[in-house]
């Protein structure tokens, strides 16, 4: 008997899963599966993972679940399942509340299909982290870094995505400038950080600015920043921007806080808010004899808030000031 069941077996997988077609009463995710060049591509009902690229199938010759290896296959496709693309949509739409509520319910669902290639289960993980740094919550995102569901399984982008998201978290809860740079150059100097997108390098210079930026007492930040501090508050204002033009485009919570941040600095710079107080009302000859300083703050705090719809004390300030040098030119 169990030499029958054996042949019955091989002969299902060369027939494409013939056997392999589920009883209407089973439960699992639909995937497309091609054994080789000369079988046609068929629908298979797979129950979970038996660990890395090991999916569960229920065969019906043996009336019993069977396992297979993925990596022997020409093809192997998990379907999306609906609540994964209803979250995806959340996503997109940057209802991130939402989606973050649905991912973490989907994370949780198809936990036992981690390891199979775009799993739902860990494709919801890898958006969780996307949610959390846009909606600027350091300790969800590093909850979530170290709760990361196999992490190892991941692919050599998301785990890109992965790394960077651990930076951002312990950047945005307390890591030391240094060891936030340190940790950087170790990414970027792997085969890993090759494959980072806009999104992950913004969220690395992000990282290092927010660092690099702490280091400056918040009463000088709401003040004046003292000279001795001002080569820092420089660096910090390079670093944001940096992370607002590489990472900008359609995500554009964490672009637009670092811009906020970064004119935040700017206004605190010695002698910007001194210039501000006498240079109303605002002409050609104060905008051209104005400190470099003064005119950047000035400058990005029109942008951000006429552009981006954000405003703060620093930034309405600031954005009153604009002089636009070619209005009325052609």
């Amino acid at each position: 008997m169990k030499l029958r069941n054996i042949i019955v077996v091989g002969l299902a997988a060369l027939a494409g899963f013939a056997g392999a077609q589920q009883p209407a009463a089973q439960q699992g995710l639909v995937a497309i599966v091609q054994v080789s060049e000369k079988s046609k591509p068929t629908k298979v009902l797979v129950k979970g993972a038996a660990g890395k690229d090991t999916f569960k199938y229920f065969d019906r010759s043996r009336e019993e679940d069977v396992q297979r290896k993925t990596t022997g296959l020409k093809l192997f496709f998990l379907q999306t399942p609906v609540d994964m693309a209803e979250a995806e949509r959340a996503f997109t739409a940057r209802d991130l509340s939402a989606a973050r509520t649905q991912l973490a319910a989907v994370k949780k669902k198809y936990n036992g299909y981690l390891g199979l290639d775009r799993n739902p289960a860990e494709r919801a993980a890898v958006l969780e982290l996307e949610c959390a740094a846009a909606q600027l919550d350091f300790a969800g995102l590093k909850s979530l870094v170290s709760s990361f569901p196999h992490a190892d399984w991941l692919s050599a982008e998301d785990k890109g995505k992965y790394m960077a998201a651990s930076i951002l978290a312990k950047a945005g809860t307390g890591a030391a400038v240094a060891d936030v740079d340190a940790e950087v150059q170790k990414l970027m100097g792997s085969g890993v950080g090759k494959t980072l997108n806009g999104i992950c390098y913004g969220w690395l210079k992000y990282a290092q600015a927010y660092a690099t930026a702490a280091a400056i007492p918040a009463a000088e930040i709401d003040g004046s920043i003292s000279e001795g501090n001002a080569a820092t508050a420089h660096k910090a204002i390079d670093l944001y921007c940096q992370a607002a033009s590489s990472s900008h485009g359609a995500a554009m919570e964490l672009p637009v806080d670092a811009m906020k941040r970064a004119q935040a600095l700017l206004w605190a710079m010695p002698g910007v808010k001194e210039y501000a107080a006498k240079a109303i009302p605002m002409d050609k000859k104060k905008w051209d004899g104005a400190p470099a300083n003064f005119r950047d703050a000035v400058a990005l705090a029109y942008i951000v808030k006429n552009i981006y719809g954000t405003t703060t004390p620093a930034i309405d300030a600031a954005a009153k000031l604009f002089f636009n040098t070619q209005a009325g030119k052609e």
